[in-house]
């Protein structure tokens, strides 16, 4: 018999956010900070950044941030490692989130080239609200010319207010199929 199941980046994608829904861990807010290796938060040092994080059973990562500054972006990056596309028709995410007021947030597909990189913005925004809200979407590979086929890393971002701001990932999910 023959094993159906391959764990590819998304499975270890998936298996970093699991971590943090089974651990309690808490922490300090600023311009770079690592929850666990492959999850990061990076800010431009010009919001100056600052405020709490936390985890727990019933939530993946909870915010409760400050912008003392002005700044251009506060992005949470998954690592998804995923080097080729070959074979692959589309790659996606599921969220539920929330937040005590109606914000909107954006999520990128970032794939490394040898200048640098290049991002793939998903189609619809998040909209964080009061009440629990469920967030699905997905990119189909072939029709964006913005997802090299071979890339030596990848992430999944998505783009945090450039301000101050709470909310909460309840839930956050990868695919790539």
């Amino acid at each position: 018999m023959t094993d159906s199941i391959a764990i590819g980046g998304d499975g270890q994608a998936n298996q970093t956010l699991t971590l943090l829904r089974h651990e309690q861990r808490s922490g300090e807010l600023a311009s770079d900070v690592r929850f666990l290796p492959g999850l990061d938060l990076h800010a431009d040092p010009a919001l100056g950044l600052t405020g709490h994080w936390r985890t727990n059973e019933s939530e993946v990562l909870s915010f409760e941030a400050t912008a003392e500054g002005v700044g251009g972006w506060v992005g949470l990056h998954l690592s998804l490692p995923v080097e080729t596309m070959r074979g692959r028709g589309v790659v996606g995410f599921a969220a539920r989130i929330r937040a005590p007021e109606i914000l909107t947030t954006r999520a990128c597909l970032r794939s490394g080239r040898a200048d640098g990189f290049v991002d793939c913005f998903f189609d619809k925004h998040l909209l964080f609200m009061p009440e629990e809200a469920s967030h699905v979407d997905a990119l189909q590979i072939s029709q964006r010319d913005t997802i090299p086929e071979e890339a030596p890393w990848r992430e999944l971002i998505l783009f945090l207010p450039a301000e101050s701001f709470r909310l909460s990932l309840l839930d956050w999910r990868v695919f790539v199929v």
